[in-house]
């Protein structure tokens, strides 16, 4: 399976959910590990994704995909999607994402 197909599978179920129900968040864990498992084919996936509701969805995530991958590159990637989706208000994802590299390196 494809990272599009898995992540289009998650964002699927996660759509058919009740604002408030608590089985989101298995769901962003799921898309977590899914984007956060090879940092080449994330940066690809999103780099090249032009779907505005499915970042928005994937923006849920960010700040937990960067402290698992601890790259640079994801940041500018998604400071990519902002630029490219000013209408979508990401600053505040992609500065907890931001964060959360400053975090793991302190930590190391």
């Amino acid at each position: 399976m494809t990272l599009a197909t898995e992540v289009s599978d998650i964002i699927s179920k996660i759509e058919k959910l009740h604002i408030e129900d608590p089985k989101i968040y298995d769901y962003w864990d799921e898309l977590t590990k899914v984007l956060s498992a090879n940092e080449s084919a994330t940066l690809q996936f999103l780099s090249s994704l032009e779907d505005k509701e499915a970042i928005d969805h994937i923006s849920s995530v960010f700040e937990d995909v960067a402290y698992r991958l601890n790259s640079p590159e994801f940041i500018l990637c998604i400071e990519s999607k902002q630029t490219q989706f000013p209408d979508l208000l990401l600053v505040h994802m992609i500065d907890a994402a931001r964060e959360a590299i400053n975090l793991n390196e302190d930590e190391s």
